[in-house]
């Protein structure tokens, strides 16, 4: 296989700009252009990474190999169709799609394409760090909080769909997809989308209480309740408590791949296209955890 990546970038944000910067970074990699329907976003990108700006998704899938989804989520499924249909394999931002049926969709169009589909669901980098999935029994509870301030981005979607959708995905890694699912709160506040939302999620007799906040102060904390002890994860802050026997790592925030856990997740997907390797989060994880957050907006 190709020892070089030729990678293009659709968007021109905050976001979009770290991975061209993780593009241009990777020594297995070529960054091969920018797209944007933002004139000055993509010239600024561009000009930044010396690369071209492509004029549609379809001109700069047909000088890549692989390309990069990070422009608002709605608009998601239609870019990586397109970048599909020209032949590229794809690392679609979170969440895959804002409906299940187009997520699926994407899906289905990868695999018989035959093209690497993985979703941005780069916090298991940080799971598997601490060692999360090495556990074996199930804690009885989880305690799940992913709060932020009033923003402006990411307005497009609902805040299950912008913020739980992480935490839906982690417990979909950690143990499969949930017997049951219930919307506690669900509601709009500052948005014609939903702000805040609390749900509970059961797991063969654990059940996860999560809530989700883009009106408040910025906390992302997870507590692990097991009979013999407590996790306490601060994933802002990057620290652990603990008081079990499990063996995981309470230094986990040191390591480099957790500091720059987007640089880590990219390295997945490339090894992915080049290697073969497994992406870190499929296409079928991102339609689990799509599914998960339907079910909590009522829109399945």
């Amino acid at each position: 296989m190709s020892s070089q990546l030729k990678v293009g970038v659709v968007g021109a944000g905050v976001f979009a700009g770290y991975h061209a910067d993780k593009v241009a970074a990777h020594d297995r990699t070529v960054l091969t252009g920018i797209f944007d329907h933002n004139d000055v976003s993509a010239d600024k990108l561009s000009a930044k990474h010396s690369v071209g700006r492509a004029a549609n998704i379809a001109a700069l899938a047909k000088t890549s190999d692989a390309l990069i989804i990070a422009i608002p989520a709605s608009y998601h499924s239609e870019a990586a169709l397109i970048a599909l249909d020209n032949g590229c394999h794809l690392l679609v931002e979170k969440p895959l799609a804002c409906t299940v049926g187009n997520a699926r969709l994407i899906v289905e169009r990868a695999s018989r394409l035959g093209r690497v589909l993985q979703v941005g669901h780069q916090e298991r980098i940080v799971m598997q760090a601490i060692g999360l999935q090495n556990i074996t029994p199930l804690p009885s509870q989880i305690d799940i909080v992913r709060h932020t301030p009033r923003t402006s981005r990411n307005l497009d979607t609902s805040v299950v769909m912008d913020l739980m959708i992480h935490d839906l995905d982690l417990l979909h890694a950690l143990f499969g997809a949930p017997d049951w699912v219930s919307t506690e709160m669900a509601r709009k506040v500052y948005s014609d989308k939903l702000d805040e939302a609390r749900a509970e999620l059961g797991f063969d007799g654990m059940t996860a209480y999560l809530s989700a906040s883009r009106d408040s102060e910025a906390k992302r904390r997870w507590t692990l309740r097991y009979e013999t002890g407590t996790i306490e994860i601060d994933f802002n802050a990057k620290t652990l408590r603990h008081d079990t026997s499990f063996a995981i790592d309470e230094n986990f925030g040191e390591r480099p791949l957790v500091q720059d856990n987007l640089a880590a997740a990219y390295d997945r997907f490339v090894r992915a296209c080049l290697d073969g390797d497994t992406p870190l989060a499929s296409g079928e994880d991102g339609l689990a955890a799509v599914r998960a957050a339907a079910h909590i907006e009522g829109t399945l």
